[in-house]
């Protein structure tokens, strides 16, 4: 397929410009006039007005409607309602308005009765000859609660009635007739009215008419239509979370949408994974989209500002966005304005939290008494030990002091959150607006943090004319993040920090006394700083300002053709703020003099979008319905960045001060940037096609020019389709009565990831600052270097493809009780930007090319059952489950495996993570543990005092290291190559862990009682690997400096060498046999650096209750007198508890992200959470 000419992308952003100028300016004059109109619009919704002439009194019977809610009840044959009239009032009663409508139609009359206009044939003198009965009833939903309002009517007359509050009626008619029951939303019925008998009426929910609407992307359609794969999360799910993060709203609730948060800090990076991911190097995020605008996540939105979540997960959906929706698309709908009266919504909550979970570290006499073995064992005396925590024989004295557990002291307070959201609706058939103004107040649970969020949404839609509307949205927000999180505050450190200074606590210190007692560092036990001084030494303040104005133009062509113009432009300002006190790691680096540093670093993001859509829809013959859609788009975004730093402040200097004032300390650095523009230029369409409801087409193609290619590799194209068979209505379908819904569906397509660096195809240079370029001596100064020196560049690349396939089945049972999906798909992504190697001639060993491939395969059920429908009790569940498997099926050219390794310090080899073709990716490489060596595994020379392994058995001895002499009590691996040798290599290395999780889910339980309601939803994974590195730190003398350890390592668990009195039995054979006799692990001294080990790969899989809440709506007459139109309580619990056997913190952890996923290694915990809250509606 030929593309267009590169010099097409340069024409079309060329063009924008005026369009630019235009809308931008009339853009940001948009959010001045919102405001301007919604100070008037209440006051157009009071009274009637209708100005329209030379209409008919079908049309304006539905104007009426739509500006009041009243509806006419009539029988066609007496009313013309073709009849033309001309009509005009302002601020008229209904009954004058009514008046109106029915002129010249002299032989009607009418009454009103609640929310409907009866009109009826004036009847003859002439009484009938039939007899007359009071036909009396009552109409109730399936649930047996009244339905106000139903219409009830004599068949074949104008005679009729409507419900009253308690669903009753009742009504003259000739004995003996039909009476024709109906109400919007429900199945029309028919019952035989008699004499003397009371009517129970239960209406059926009408499918047709309450089909739900879904987005897909530049226009909605009914979920009945839908043809692909699509999972939807309403506002009503969202409202029964009371949190202020999206992602707790989501998590669990849509099957093969994969959501989680990294950890449980406030401004945790929001992870959404749909079905997987294909790509291996680059971004696997899903297209975020709110109200049509492409956003980085979804952390900036208010869950009470939500209508609806829809997310597209296969290419025939988000094929129509191209380049952007290989990883599926999340299109979040705000809440649009409606018409009537002005309505005033205030929902607030208060929450409390608390640690979800403590890791059990030793207390004080077992960390004093690991301490004397260390001494006794590393050091060779117990001078060391004596000097700091006293003699042995006293050391039972430890047992009666008071331990300080430091996860108490950072991470164990009772942190409050506050919430607060305002929103106000309203206005009339020309102008409606909704306005929310929502603040979010948060302490976290590490000491220190916090998050700070305004979010103000103006939703404003005006009738410029007849066919023409303009519609706008304007959305300020600010965020404000309080601590530098676990980079300021390391929770391994924290774990690990001495529980009690022993004969130090409490002591002055002398700084001339050379016998001063003093750490591994040569600082003073009672003076080294601790982690809570450790969090006051790193400040960190980050402020982000973000603007977006959006306004579109809809435009009604002719009946059934509708163009639209929409143009938005956004903005963000971001500042990061950090300073480093005197005490800090950073002031202890070489060059900071044990002094004060400072840096800020300014970032802004100016981004725009234009897209312009004409749509086609109609139905012939009352059989073939049509939607067709052209259109076109073009985004742009850029950011630039200025960063700088200085160092040698004053001891005494504040961290505002200094970030005030940088000239109070030395500049150290200033450096700018403006990242290359990302713009995107882009055709596409859309023809949708059903045959009575009964087969289904749908077709896309969209055509992408991106400037993250070369030219002559700026096009893609992305095609996709699928068709729909709806069984079920099917004649042959129709008498079995019990199957509402049953529809099949397949789908094919191809989509693209655009989501890579801007400038791997060709070579950009930036200037940079330091000492590192050659020849220029110690002295810092700019020079220019290549700005990617990992990679050469690659002119050729081209976009990473993923092609979708799935079919699916929907089905409903018992007038739709029972519904829901079964979908299984097959994904293949393509031309994957893969690390390849190249000849070091180049001066670059790699380079990015598109060589590699994987698949993703899996099976998604979701269920919901209403289970009770009374009129006092509902009850609904829900359940989904997505099973997933994803395979590498090729890399670069020639290779059949590549291995990385995590950024771990201290740690042991080459690689401990390694994807091979065949095999998943994130797999887990590392030695598998066999216990601990025995004193019979080695001969001890009596003389010499040294340990020999005996022939045969694997040598650990490479991995002991420092004063720990290889000895009984080594961890112990197994040799699993076939070298001749018993030495423990990498070669002994491999998968000891897979971080996917096989199955992935949830499911809840909703429901209410009278005025009482609840909600339970639980989420769970199954089957996946955790690499705790925490663990680690805490069963090793890693990094050792008086440091505490799990409980793991207990005196009553651990491999000893020192006997209950004190003696160093480490060089007699028999008296180390026996007292390990009932030893469970090794000796955590043996541990000096980190290895990737079975026995730090954990099972993680987990069952979470997410979230429990009760809540109660106050009876409506206790309300009126205030005007208030309802009134809900509740209390909410998040992550009550959660199942499962990993040891750590929690199992949740960096799942499916980046090359070396699944890392437990110093992240912020995640809380439980307790919260009351209110929803006031007047």
């Amino acid at each position: 397929m030929r593309g267009f000419p590169d010099s097409s992308l340069s024409m079309i952003f060329q063009c924008r410009y005026v369009y630019q100028y235009l809308m931008g300016n009339f853009s940001k004059a948009i959010l001045i006039a919102s405001v301007a109109l919604c100070l008037h619009i209440s006051a157009f919704s009071q009274g009637i007005s209708l100005k329209n002439r030379e209409i008919s009194v079908k049309e304006a019977m539905e104007l009426l409607k739509e500006k009041s809610g009243y509806s006419f009840v009539f029988s066609s044959a007496d009313v013309n309602t073709n009849k033309r009239i001309s009509i005009s009032t302002d601020k008229a009663t209904i009954d004058d308005v009514v008046k109106q409508i029915l002129q010249g139609q002299n032989n009607l009359t009418y009454e009103i009765q609640n929310k409907r206009i009866i009109v009826k044939k004036i009847q003859s003198g002439d009484k009938t000859k039939n007899k007359r009965i009071k036909a009396i009833g009552k109409v109730v939903d399936d649930a047996g609660e009244p339905i106000i309002g139903a219409t009830i009517r004599e068949q074949g007359t104008t005679n009729g009635t409507v419900t009253g509050i308690d669903g009753g009626f009742s009504l003259d008619v000739a004995d003996n007739v039909n009476l024709e029951i109906s109400y919007i939303g429900y199945e029309t019925r028919k019952i035989r009215a008699q004499q003397g008998k009371k009517l129970d009426i239960t209406m059926r929910e009408d499918a047709n008419v309450l089909d739900e609407i879904v987005v897909l992307g530049y226009g909605n359609i009914r979920r009945s239509d839908v043809t692909g794969s699509i999972a939807s999360v309403s506002s009503e799910s969202i409202s029964k979370v009371a949190s202020a993060s999206v992602a707790d709203a989501l998590a669990g609730k849509m099957a093969g949408v994969q959501i989680t948060t990294a950890d449980g800090a406030l401004d945790a990076e929001i992870s959404v994974r749909v079905r997987g991911g294909g790509s291996i190097t680059q971004d696997n995020s899903p297209l975020f989209l709110v109200d049509g605008f492409p956003v980085d996540d979804l952390s900036g939105i208010p869950p009470t500002d939500i209508e609806s979540i829809d997310v597209l997960k296969e290419a025939s959906m988000t094929a129509i966005y191209g380049a952007r929706g290989a990883n599926g698309v999340v299109i979040v709908t705000t809440k649009n304005p409606k018409m009537g009266k002005t309505t005033v919504q205030f929902n607030s909550y208060l929450q409390m939290r608390t640690l979800a979970r403590k890791i059990p570290v030793m207390n004080n006499y077992e960390f004093v008494m690991a301490e004397y073995e260390y001494q006794m064992i590393r050091k060779g005396s117990d001078e060391g030990f004596i000097k700091n925590f006293g003699y042995y024989d006293d050391i039972d004295l430890y047992k009666y002091t008071n331990t300080t557990d430091w996860q108490d002291e950072i991470l164990g307070g009772n942190p409050i959150s506050q919430y607060y959201n305002i929103t106000v609706n309203g206005g009339n058939e020309k102008t409606k607006f909704n306005l929310s103004y929502t603040r979010n107040k948060d302490e976290g649970q590490l000491i220190g943090s916090g998050l700070t969020r305004n979010n103000i949404n103006l939703k404003l839609n005006h009738q410029l004319f007849k066919n023409l509307k303009l519609e706008t949205n304007a959305t300020y927000r600010t965020r404000t993040i309080d601590g530098a999180g676990t980079s300021g505050t390391n929770i391994v450190t924290a774990l690990r920090f001495r529980p009690t200074n022993g004969l130090s606590a409490g002591v002055a210190v002398d700084p001339d006394d050379d016998e001063e007692n003093l750490d591994g560092d040569g600082n003073s036990l009672n003076q080294k700083y601790t982690p809570v001084e450790e969090n006051k030494q790193n400040y960190r303040k980050r402020d982000e300002q973000a603007l977006s104005l959006k306004a579109a133009l809809v435009w009604d062509v002719i009946k059934g053709l509708q163009f639209r113009s929409e143009y938005g432009i956004s903005t963000t300002h971001a500042n990061d703020n950090q300073f480093y006190g005197p005490l800090s790691s950073t002031a202890s680096a070489a060059g900071m003099n044990n002094m004060p540093s400072a840096k800020r670093t300014k970032t802004h993001k100016e981004s725009y979008r234009l897209a312009n859509t004409l749509t086609y829809r109609n139905s012939f013959n009352k059989s073939h319905n049509v939607n067709v859609m052209l259109g076109q788009e073009i985004n742009h975004a850029q950011n630039d960045n200025t960063f700088m730093s200085a160092k040698l402040f004053p001891v005494s200097v504040t961290a505002e001060a200094a970030l005030e004032n940088f000239a109070l300390g030395t500049p150290n650095q200033s450096t700018s940037y403006k990242s290359a523009p990302d713009r995107t230029a882009s055709f596409f369409g859309r023809a949708l096609y059903d045959y009575k409801n009964r087969y289904y087409a749908t077709l896309t193609v969209r055509a992408d020019g991106s400037t993250k290619f070369a030219p002559g590799k700026q096009w893609g194209y992305f095609p996709a389709g699928s068709i729909a068979w709806r069984i079920s209505n099917e004649k042959w379908m129709k008498p079995i009565k019990f199957i509402s819904d049953l529809k099949l569906r397949a789908s094919y397509g191809l989509a693209g990831n655009n989501r890579i660096g801007n400038d791997l195809w060709h070579n950009i240079y930036r200037v940079y600052s330091g000492t590192s370029a050659p020849a220029f001596g110690n002295e810092e100064y700019n020079y220019y270097q290549f700005a990617d020196q990992t990679y050469l560049y690659d002119p050729d690349l081209k976009w990473e493809t993923t092609i979708t396939r799935n079919i699916g089945l929907d089905f409903g049972f018992f007038r739709n009780r029972l519904s829901g999906t079964v979908d299984v798909y097959w994904n293949t992504t393509k031309d994957l930007l893969v690390p390849s190697i190249i000849p070091n001639s180049s001066g670059y060993s790699r380079q990015m090319t598109n060589v590699g491939q994987t698949s993703n395969k899996g099976v998604e059920i979701s269920l919901d059952a209403k289970i009770i429908q009374t009129k006092d009790f509902q009850l609904s569940a829900n359940f989904n489950v997505a099973f997933n498997k994803n395979k590498v099926d090729k890399l670069a050219t020639g290779e059949t495996e590549w291995k990385t390794k995590a950024s771990l310090s201290n740690w042991y080899g080459t690689y401990n993570y390694k994807m091979e073709v065949g095999k998943s990716m994130g797999l887990i490489y590392g030695f598998v543990n066999d216990g601990f060596y025995k004193v019979d595994d080695f001969d001890f020379d009596a003389t010499t005092k040294k340990w020999t392994l005996k022939p045969g058995i694997p040598d650990n001895s490479s991995f002991s290291s420092g004063n720990f002499a290889f000895k009984p009590g080594a961890m112990k691996f197994k040799k699993l190559s076939d070298s001749e040798s018993n030495l423990i290599t990498e070669d002994d290395m491999t998968v000891i862990g897979d971080t996917n999780p096989k199955v992935t889910g949830g499911f809840g339980l909703s429901g209410n009682w009278k005025n009482l309601d609840f909600t339970a939803f639980f989420n769970y994974m199954c089957d996946f690997d955790v690499l705790n590195v925490n663990k680690l730190y805490l069963h090793s003398a890693v990094r050792r400096n008086y440091s505490n350890l799990s409980t793991d390592m207990n005196l009553a668990n651990r491999f000893r060498y020192v006997d209950d009195a004190g003696v160093n039995v480490s060089s007699d054979p028999v008296a180390l046999a026996a007292l390990n006799e009932n030893a469970k692990t090794y000796s955590w001294m043996s541990v000096t650096q980190g290895i990737t080990m079975t026995d730090l790969v954990e099972d993680g899989s987990f069952l979470r209750l997410s979230t429990l809440t009760v809540g109660y709506t106050l009876p409506k007459h206790w309300l009126r007198s205030l005007g208030v139109k309802s009134l809900r309580l509740y209390f909410s619990g998040s992550n009550l508890f959660t199942i499962t056997g990993y040891s750590g913190y929690d199992p949740e952890v960096n799942i499916q992200k980046g090359l070396t996923p699944g890392i437990d290694n110093n992240v912020t915990p995640r809380s439980r959470v307790y919260t009351v809250g209110v929803n006031l509606n007047f």
